[in-house]
């Protein structure tokens, strides 16, 4: 057994944040889901897209969205064992899931550095938050660089 399906009403939250959710994963079978910071929507996801794939691949992380159901959906749900062989019996699954890592990683660097453009005020908000701004702009290289954990 890799996973199962699961049937999901209107409204019901899948993911909440602050309850440390099972370390699982899901695809959208049918219908939509709404991935929302607060009471912002971030993105809407539907059949073929996913989410939770980051809790599976790193445990250690706090979930930090909320995923809700916009009207009756169905989702696959995928536990970490479960991703993991599938990885090892198929590279393609691992490839497609750090490919759609990759762009989100430069969906959001892009979007923070439109709202933390270069002004001295941003660069002091990113150092607060324990990041570096580039000087320059290459679309080649992100420009938020965290410092890395000591192992």
């Amino acid at each position: 057994k890799v996973g199962r399906l699961r049937n999901h009403d209107d409204g019901e939250h899948i993911v909440r944040a602050e309850e440390g959710t099972p370390r699982t994963m899901w695809v959208v079978i049918e219908g939509q889901v709404a991935v929302r910071a607060g009471v912002t929507v971030v993105c809407t996801l539907g059949p073929g897209d996913y989410f939770g794939e980051m809790a599976l691949l790193a445990p250690e992380l706090d979930r930090n969205v909320d995923v809700v159901t916009c009207g009756s959906t169905q989702t696959f749900e995928l536990r970490r064992e479960h991703l993991l062989g599938l990885c090892s019996s198929s590279p393609e699954i691992a490839l497609g899931v750090m490919a759609e890592l990759a762009r989100r990683l430069h969906d959001t660097t892009a979007a923070l550095r439109s709202i933390l453009g270069s002004s001295p005020e941003a660069r002091a908000a990113a150092a607060e938050l324990g990041l570096s701004l580039a000087d320059e702009v290459d679309d080649s290289v992100d420009i938020i660089d965290q410092p890395r954990r000591p192992e």
